[in-house]
């Protein structure tokens, strides 16, 4: 049998059977939720309630109300996800993949228009967005991967493989057009490629490919004037809308359009600029309250913290994140297997990446995208991404040395 035939065979789930039975749900597994990361879990949680509290406006709380609501609505998955044993999610990964990518297609076809993209699949009273719940699906297919084929992926074709998998859903996100969630799936395709052990010289070909690339756009997207990106014109290479290419193009020429598509990110910069030190104070923000501000109770959420509670705060935000990252990684050293390892690492890298770009485009240092701040945006999708993410992690079984163990 060769050896695509052999990753094709549906994977077979080998267990150490201790207790004579394996158990799928088991609830003793609920001592593996770690109390330090659920407590700085629960702080975001609780500073994303108070920042949309006040993102409130109008006396209009119904963003406040549901982003407490899908908290408490998305906790028992967490608890769910916990009680499972992971290789059974892992070993599950192909056809969670398979249903993914028929989302994705069915979403290009009859998804519901938001801002320029078709993102949208309604089911009854709720919209589901498929390409969200990707993010973990295609950490899970890589663990599943990689788990499988073992030291093969330091063969070529094995690694290239990698990239056809995960492309798959990058291109189908690509053509919604939602730009920021196709490329969130890079960054845990390149970072799960190197923790499975790639060929070094494998990796930093592919990132110098990227680097020239984005040099490539760079000089492309630079050449168009704003009334050749309105008039519809883009690079062969590049389909995008046009509001999405002058994304791109402002942030390259920032002054060029700051009553059109620089309007944002000019606007976010004054806002946290005016925050000042010690910020406004509470409700205080007189940019969002005078509506300078767009789109404040999501992508720019941050502008909003950062006005009203100043530099000092926003950086203990910022720390905060920091340290939440840190534990997740800390556990992934902790996991007694690689699949394990390679499952908490592809989450912590879904955070690390909006958690990153959300603040740097706030901050006008990268063109906006639309992704969400975790725990503060508002985004029922996201929401639940994050809490899924978080129930995975507490999955996984780890050694019983690590640091501040519950």
């Amino acid at each position: 049998m060769s050896s695509i035939e052999n990753i094709t065979q549906p994977p077979k789930i080998q267990f150490e059977i201790e207790d004579g039975g394996v158990h799928i749900i088991n609830w003793r597994r609920l001592n593996r939720i770690d109390p330090v990361l659920f407590l700085l879990m629960l702080m975001l949680v609780v500073i994303g309630w108070v920042n949309m509290y006040s993102a409130s406006q109008n006396e209009d709380y119904s963003y406040f109300v549901k982003h407490v609501l899908i908290f408490f609505i998305s906790l028992p998955i967490l608890f769910f996800l916990t009680m499972i044993d992971y290789r059974i999610i892992i070993a599950s990964a192909p056809i969670l993949y398979s249903l993914s990518i028929l989302f994705l297609v069915v979403v290009l076809f009859f998804g519901v228009q938001a801002k320029g993209s078709e993102r949208w699949i309604p089911v009854g009273p709720i919209r589901f967005q498929p390409s969200e719940i990707n993010k973990i699906i295609i950490v899970l297919t890589l663990a599943w991967y990689f788990g499988k084929i073992g030291d093969k992926i330091k063969k070529l074709h094995w690694y290239i493989l990698t990239f056809i998998i995960s492309g798959v859903p990058i291109i189908l996100i690509f053509l919604q057009p939602n730009l920021g969630t196709a490329m969130c799936l890079v960054p845990i395709t390149m970072i799960m490629l190197w923790i499975a052990g790639c060929r070094v010289w494998h990796w930093l070909a592919t990132v110098l490919a990227g680097v020239i690339l984005i040099g490539f756009i760079f000089f492309e997207v630079n050449s168009l004037t704003p009334e050749q990106i309105q008039a519809g014109e883009h690079p062969d290479f590049l389909p995008l809308k046009p509001h999405q290419l002058m994304r791109i193009y402002t942030f390259f020429n920032p002054e060029a359009d700051i009553q059109g598509g620089g309007w944002q990110t000019y606007q976010s910069r004054i806002t946290i600029g005016s925050g000042g030190i010690h910020g406004k104070g509470f409700r205080q923000g007189t940019q969002t309250r005078l509506k300078y501000l767009p789109e404040h109770h999501t992508d720019f959420i941050f502008s909003l913290f950062a006005e009203e509670h100043g530099f000092y705060k926003s950086a203990l935000l910022i720390i905060l994140y920091g340290l939440f990252l840190l534990r997740c990684l800390q556990l992934a050293i902790y996991a007694t297997e690689l699949k394990g390892k390679l499952l908490i690492t592809g989450i912590t890298i879904i955070f690390l990446f909006h958690i990153f770009i959300n603040i740097a485009i706030t901050m006008g240092i990268l063109p906006v995208t639309g992704l969400p701040l975790p725990f503060l945006s508002w985004g029922r999708s996201f929401y639940l991404t994050c809490i899924t993410g978080i129930g995975l992690i507490y999955s996984v079984p780890r050694e019983k040395s690590y640091l501040f163990a519950g």
